[in-house]
């Protein structure tokens, strides 16, 4: 190939992948407001522009409290009553499955894919009213439940699985020996349900957050205990052992963590300066925790779902702050720099967010 064909080959690749960036939409959804107010799904680019609302969920099947997932060329969520999917241009909601108690009841964390299905887990419902652990096909077809979560196992789980090392990890927040929680795992089939580790009355425990696998650990986040009974991020080796107390926290996280460039992102609820809230950082290899930024309340307040890394920002949600008092959408540059309020969310657009962003092309 000459150097003028290699140069036009990479130059089609570059435009290729900026048109690519360019069609990407960050997509989400909330909790209250909208035309009935009982929530909204909307979109916007990813460069923060042209918000649009797509749907206005109109309260027969409950208030979405869960974040989005892509997958199979469509956008799956859930609400407390049932499971939906919306094509990426927003048209064709449909309602694929509905929570009957039985078979669970009020997801809070999102789908999660693995050979061919989708995988989740609810906060009630099941043989104690405890939780499911729960599969449907990519089809909408064949909703199952997997695992009836029990107190003794962990409960409510307020989270999602996380796949590592061939198995699904969870954390429920109620339940196990001592009541404060539990951290689990069952193979990538369903089967072989094991508790981990049950956090104790010492730890606090209390578990909103999920797990995060960083620097050879699971990393996660208690919303009791520590030293200001407030919760902490805590570091544990895959089969349990070495659980350690790596940082206290002054108020309870709600979000998880999130790894990027070598460090551990995640969202305090409130307090901070300005007690509305605080983005901070731990650093997996030495335990170092740096705050990031403070919301002031009008640039948002109580942050409450994940960070999501598009392009050159991490993106996020507070269910409360803004000219409306229901919510902001916001970008942090990588270095944590630049903090810039992307939209106010209000009765219109929807608002009081609990989930994060994702990306879909």
């Amino acid at each position: 190939m000459t150097n003028y064909s290699i140069r036009l080959a990479i130059l089609h690749l570059l435009c290729a992948q900026l048109v690519f960036g360019q069609n990407a939409k960050l997509w989400g959804v909330t909790s209250e407001g909208g035309k009935h107010n009982s929530g909204t799904i909307f979109y916007l680019s990813n460069n923060g522009s042209k918000f649009t609302k797509v749907h206005d969920f109109d309260g027969s099947t409950g208030h979405p409290f869960s974040s989005l997932t892509y997958s199979d060329g469509k956008i799956w969520g859930m609400t407390n009553k049932a499971i939906f999917t919306i094509n990426v241009d927003g048209s064709n909601y449909s309602e694929i499955h509905n929570f009957n108690g039985t078979n669970g009841m009020n997801p809070k964390g999102e789908l999660v894919e693995h050979d061919g299905k989708l995988w989740g887990m609810t906060y009630e419902g099941g043989l104690e009213n405890s939780g499911v652990i729960f599969t449907i096909n990519l089809n909408g077809m064949k909703y199952q439940k997997i695992y009836d979560l029990k107190r003794v196992d962990g409960s409510n789980p307020r989270n999602s699985l996380l796949i590592h090392d061939g198995q699904f990890f969870g954390v429920t927040s109620r339940g196990g020996q001592y009541g404060k929680g539990t951290i689990f795992k069952l193979n990538l089939d369903g089967s072989n349900f094991k508790k981990v580790y049950d956090f104790t009355n010492s730890d606090g425990g209390e578990p909103e957050s999920g797990l995060v696998f960083a620097n050879g650990k699971f990393w996660g986040m208690t919303a009791r205990g520590g030293k200001n009974n407030e919760g902490y991020v805590y570091s544990i080796s895959t089969d349990g052992s070495n659980f350690k107390n790596v940082h206290d926290l002054i108020y309870p996280t709600l979000g998880d963590l999130i790894k990027f460039d070598n460090k551990l992102w995640g969202m305090m609820s409130l307090r901070g300066a300005n007690n509305c809230g605080e983005i901070f950082t731990i650093n997996p290899s030495n335990s170092t925790h740096s705050s990031i930024h403070n919301f002031d309340c009008e640039n948002g307040r109580f942050p409450e779902g994940n960070l999501y890394e598009s392009g050159n920002k991490l993106w996020g949600m507070t269910r409360f702050g803004g000219t409306s008092n229901m919510g902001v959408i916001f970008s942090i540059s990588k270095d944590g720099s630049v903090f810039t309020k992307i939209k106010d969310l209000d009765n219109q657009t929807g608002g009081v967010p609990y989930g994060q962003l994702i990306e879909v092309y």
